[in-house]
């Protein structure tokens, strides 16, 4: 999926020339802390809450927009570098342009973590798995073939880097009593650092989505 893709319809860029009392209003309106200023339909900055505060709510945009972030993605970029600038920014929303730097629209932050809370078939029946390696011996195929002998199948996967040489790979199984699979990972010296059953798995995430939509709402 590309970023034109997840472009939020109804969140209004902000004019220039407009102060930033109204800025504010827009950003309360649909619960971001950043808007994009757009001028003769050319992305000009990213305006954020801290800025219209920091220069009075009765200035114009336009008298600070060298100060703003100029971070935004292209139409063609895929949702992992869109997440990847947003947290990188730590921005709550971000433009999306095209090739002349003509504003197309928003994505938001919420918009962004909605989707991957949909994607990944983590609302699939099934469990989590959580292993520790080292990165020279990760081999997805492996471990895959290993599943597979007991009748299990990854349906997900995501990898996170604690360090330089180890990453943690998260797995959905979609087996319930993953009991045997565990034990046959072990067997081939993979160490399984947590899993999770149906239940515990809907209850975790859903205290982690909750807490972050909280999150976001501050």
């Amino acid at each position: 999926m590309l970023a034109h893709d997840l472009i939020a319809e109804g969140i209004p860029a902000i004019d220039p020339h407009r102060v930033g009392e109204e800025a504010l209003r827009r950003m309360e309106e649909y619960e971001v802390m950043h808007l994009p200023v757009v001028g003769n339909g050319q992305f000009m900055g990213l305006l954020s809450e801290e800025e219209i505060l920091k220069n009075g709510v009765d200035t114009p945009v336009e008298t600070y927009l060298d100060e703003m972030s100029k971070v935004s993605v292209h139409r063609n970029d895929h949702l992992f570098d869109v997440m990847k600038k947003m947290t990188d920014s730590d921005i709550t929303a971000v433009p999306v342009t095209d090739e002349e730097g003509h504003y197309l629209g928003l994505i938001t932050r919420k918009d962004l973590f909605d989707f991957y809370g949909r994607s990944f078939a983590w609302s699939e029946p099934g469990s989590i798995l959580v292993l520790d390696l080292e990165d020279v011996h990760y081999s997805l195929s492996e471990i895959s073939r290993i599943i597979e002998a007991e009748q299990g199948m990854i349906i997900s996967s995501i990898i996170s880097r604690p360090s330089e040489t180890r990453i943690l790979l998260t797995l959905k199984i979609n087996q319930l009593d993953i009991t045997r699979i565990i034990a046959a990972l072990r067997r081939y010296d993979y160490e399984v650092t947590a899993s999770y059953t149906e239940a515990e798995v809907a209850d975790h995430f859903k205290e982690r989505y909750d807490a972050f939509m909280r999150y976001l709402d501050v």
